[in-house]
């Protein structure tokens, strides 16, 4: 008899109003072995948070439409879900937003768009094996291909 997987399944919530770049992460992930719940705004983020209590790491654009951006969505997200990892991503510089991640959550990760998918998937990995996080700052790498 072929014993099933030891580990669960992990789950990520992503929120990005970018279609192509929703898809795209989400495939991404989901062939690394990931469940992905995919969200537009704030509020529909939030809303997977809140409602799937597996969410195990939210991945969240910094400008989202609506009411709630990436970062109040990361703030309230995390006062419900302490134990919930959070990664931010922009093409805005993590300088840019320094303050406000660091507000959030020391180990809050920001990823600066453009990355590679193994920048997305060794980041993913690490928060989600229990690597420690340090705000951390991952820049795209020039000789990686796919965004």
């Amino acid at each position: 008899m072929e014993s099933v997987s030891e580990q669960p399944v992990k789950t990520v919530v992503l929120v990005d109003d970018d279609d192509l770049v929703r898809r795209l992460v989400s495939r991404v992930l989901e062939r690394a072995g990931y469940r992905v719940l995919a969200a537009t705004s704030g509020e529909e983020g939030l809303e997977l948070v809140e409602n799937t209590r597996e969410a195990d790491l939210l991945l969240t654009d910094v400008t989202l439409p609506g009411e709630v951006d990436g970062l109040e969505l990361g703030r309230r997200a995390l006062h419900d879900r302490s134990d919930l990892k959070l990664v931010c991503m922009s093409g805005y510089g993590k300088e840019d937003l320094a303050d406000d991640l660091a507000r959030i959550a020391s180990s809050a990760v920001f990823l600066s768009k453009p990355f590679s998918t193994v920048d997305l998937v060794e980041t993913v990995n690490r928060l989600l094996d229990g690597a420690p996080a340090t705000n951390d700052v991952v820049q795209a790498s020039e000789s990686a291909s796919g965004s």
